[in-house]
Parts: structure tokens; C-alpha cells; sequence
């Protein structure tokens, strides 16, 4: 079955574990603040699905329908829980129906993963591509230390 958005793009992955896993909502992090860094420091749900579907290489699994909610691809959900746990942490705000922003711990966030630099240059959407594993894994670090604060960090 061909599914819109699933081929993987060149220098990726095509194996069955690749294509068959779902995409850890870390992996979604980045992607998500470096959408709203080039909406100008807010962006509605379909400019940052527009721009998640161009950078996370997202699975045939990713592109299935969740069995809770079956409008809606897993994928979506992934990055439903993404957006909350960044509200939550203070990274976003929310700025409406299906729209977010920024807030200075976003910022200060996302200068810490250099998605901008201190002069306000963002992230080349190819760098941002090849370092997705990376970040993905300092953004599981992150949610370690404050989603569960009483857990101590594995090493």
C-alpha cells in the first residue's frame, strides 16, 4: 500500500524496523520549535504539519490511522502530546484554536539546541534533517529530568 508522505527520502533508513516503528514523539521536538521559529515565533497546526511532514522521515506505521481517533494519522497524535508537553514545560504558549507560540524558554531552548543562533539565523532545514537522531536523543534527556523529576536520568 502506497501512502502519501511515507517513501523515505534519500540517506534514510528503508529497512522493516524503519519502516514499521512509530516516530517517538521526541523526534517531533525540534522540528516543532524550528515551525514556529519560521512562523515568526508563532505558527497554526497546518503550517507545522507542513513542516513536520519535510523534515521527520515518518514510517508507514506513523501514517496509519490511531485506533482512538481515526481521522487522525498516529503521527498526529505523536505530535499532539509533543505540543502538550511543551505548553506544559512553559516551552509554548497557546495562542488560540490549533495555534501556538513561542515563549523566552522556547527561545532559550532552542538556542540551547542551536535551531537559532544568538543573532536570530535559524536552522537550515537540512542540517535540521541529518541531526533529527541528535536531537531527538537531548530532547529525551529533557523529558526525563522534567516529566518525571523523582526519576534520576539513566547512564
Amino acid at each position: 500500500m502506497v501512502v502519501q508522505g511515507a517513501v523515505p527520502k534519500d540517506g534514510w533508513g528503508t529497512g522493516p524496523e524503519v519502516s514499521e516503528r512509530l516516530t517517538p514523539r521526541q523526534t517531533f521536538c525540534a522540528p516543532l520549535l524550528s515551525a514556529l521559529l519560521f512562523g515568526g515565533g508563532n505558527a497554526g497546526i497546518s503550517d507545522i504539519y507542513v513542516h513536520i511532514r519535510d523534515i521527520v522521515p515518518l514510517s508507514a506505521r506513523d501514517w496509519e490511522s490511531n485506533p482512538l481517533e481515526r481521522r487522525l494519522a498516529r503521527w498526529h497524535t505523536s505530535l499532539a502530546r509533543a505540543l502538550n508537553d511543551f505548553v506544559r514545560l512553559g516551552v509554548l504558549r497557546e495562542e488560540g484554536h490549533a495555534r501556538w507560540g513561542i515563549t523566552e524558554k522556547g527561545f532559550a531552548v532552542a538556542r540551547e539546541f542551536t535551531l537559532v543562533s544568538n543573532d536570530g539565523v535559524l536552522i537550515d532545514r537540512a542540517v535540521l534533517r541529518k541531526r533529527l537522531p541528535e536531537f531527538a536523543i537531548e530532547f529525551e534527556k529533557m523529558y526525563k529530568v522534567f516529566s518525571r523529576p523523582g526519576v534520576a536520568a539513566a547512564t
